[in-house]
């Protein structure tokens, strides 16, 4: 693939959409001006991808990594899918247990499996997970029917994990990526708000990063010609491992000091002065 066309890999909380999940006006146009100049945009996310509105999948993106780079989609085409060990959600439900960890949940392609403390969260935030658009994907993982003889990881079939702390936990995040660390890759979440420790659980061995270089290679891009986007801890792999490398102005956990460039605020056309200064629009 020649230097003309590059292949785009936007973040979506903090990068793309808002905390209120809206994309900016500005971003809406220059991804649409983008693609219409010849450029692949691929949405990079965290989130699975049940968990995306349709009305962000609607915008016409060339392409999907979901669930921190375990699954990549063109369409409704599946380039990759990797799944979480069985044995590693086990040790991980039996490590929130004995850590007093009320609050977590497992993505997939399925769906999205949440602990009874993660659906309190939810409700307390107003957002009742029975509801709305992604009402037939959640699942209470107590009501999880696992038969004698199996385990719920030998139930479920997911491909990242999350968590969140109550304000005064008994393990540091430190302490939790150690000691989780066997069975996987820990970065820190986005509820730094609320708990103080926070994480997302990647398979080992596969990232936002990983994703980027084989999405490249599926496409025939060198990995100079692609360009990430994102704005904190959970997209530094994939910052990393593109060609060129952007933080948002609202980015956090210091990743802008390795970012090959730092645009202006998501509510100040972060994305579209990134592309602009690009010379992708």
């Amino acid at each position: 693939m020649t230097n003309d066309s590059r292949l785009v890999f936007l973040d979506i909380d903090g990068t793309l959409a808002d905390e209120n999940h809206v994309v900016p006006e500005s971003a809406r146009l220059a991804c649409s001006e983008a693609q219409a100049n010849g450029h692949k945009l691929f949405i990079c996310t965290g989130r699975s991808m049940p968990k995306i509105e349709r009305s962000i999948l609607a915008l016409g993106f060339d392409g999907v990594v979901s669930v921190a780079g375990a699954q990549a989609n063109v369409g409704d085409e599946v380039l990759f899918r990797h799944l979480v060990p069985p044995e590693a959600v086990d040790a991980a439900d039996e490590y929130f247990r004995a850590h007093g960890i009320e609050a977590y949940q497992w993505q997939g392609a399925d769906g999205m499996y949440i602990s009874e403390g993660y659906r309190r969260y939810l409700e307390s935030k107003g957002k009742a997970f029975d509801r709305g658009e992604f009402a037939r994907f959640w699942h209470l993982i107590d009501e999880v029917e696992v038969p004698e003889g199996f385990t719920l990881g030998q139930v479920i079939h997911v491909s990242k994990g999350s968590y969140f702390t109550g304000p005064d936990p008994d393990v540091t995040f430190e302490q939790t990526r150690h000691d989780l660390s066997a069975w996987f890759e820990t970065v820190h979440g986005s509820y730094d708000a609320i708990s103080p420790n926070n994480g997302e659980l990647l398979i080992n061995g596969v990232d936002k990063g990983t994703a980027v270089r084989d999405v490249a290679a599926r496409l025939g891009y060198r990995i100079e010609d692609t360009v990430a986007v994102g704005d904190s801890d959970n997209d530094t792999a994939m910052l990393k491992a593109a060609g060129m490398s952007v933080a948002m102005g609202n980015a956090v956990h210091g990743i802008e000091r390795f970012c090959d460039l730092v645009t202006t605020d998501i509510h100040d056309d972060g994305i579209a002065n990134a592309f602009r200064t690009l010379g992708l629009i």
